[in-house]
């Protein structure tokens, strides 16, 4: 009777191992295709920066040195390998297209021009998609370091390999200077 216990104890906890490991592939899956989104979001955005450092050389306000930095900046971050990297990288894009709008505000004759109207309308299109995949990813992190850090569950994770991932967030979006 105590070996049918046994066996039966075993079976039950091979079973809830494997139902965990599962969850924690198909989490892991779900972070690596919000990574996966989000930097593709992240690469269009980067795609616009050569149109706007042009767009930036033409502007007396901004200094000549900003727009080549600006322009500049898509190859420094195509090349950032890890999170922290890619997070400071995306933070300095943002900053400078922040300061770049803020340029703009003061041209009231650019609000007929057709280029810059796309130009905008484009930036703004990848920021809110930008937004929507930093959610995702996020939210899929948290899913995946909570399932991590639950107590029988964190010792399997550890025994597993299956490392806590970072959060990736830098500064606000456009929408509030564009506004």
């Amino acid at each position: 009777m105590v070996a049918w216990f046994v066996f039966g104890f075993m079976c039950a906890s091979a079973a809830v191992m494997a139902a965990a490991y599962f969850k924690f592939v198909s989490l892991r899956k779900a972070v690596q295709r919000a990574q996966l989104r989000l930097y593709v979001c992240l690469r269009s955005r980067r795609e616009l920066l050569p149109s706007l450092a042009w767009s930036a050389a033409a502007l007396p306000e901004l200094k000549k040195d900003f727009a080549y930095a600006l322009g500049q900046m898509k190859e420094k971050c195509a090349q950032a390998d890890t999170m922290q990297k890619h997070i400071d990288c995306e933070a300095e894009v943002s900053r400078n297209l922040q300061k770049f709008f803020a340029g703009l505000a003061m041209h009231k004759e650019l609000e007929k021009d057709e280029y810059f109207l796309k130009l905008q309308r484009s930036v703004l299109a990848c920021e809110s998609k930008i937004q929507r995949c930093k959610k995702r990813y996020n939210s899929a992190v948290r899913d995946f370091n909570t399932l991590t850090g639950l107590f029988p569950l964190s010792v399997l994770a550890k025994l597993l390999d299956f490392e806590k991932y970072e959060y990736f967030d830098f500064t606000a979006s456009l929408d509030k200077i564009l506004d």
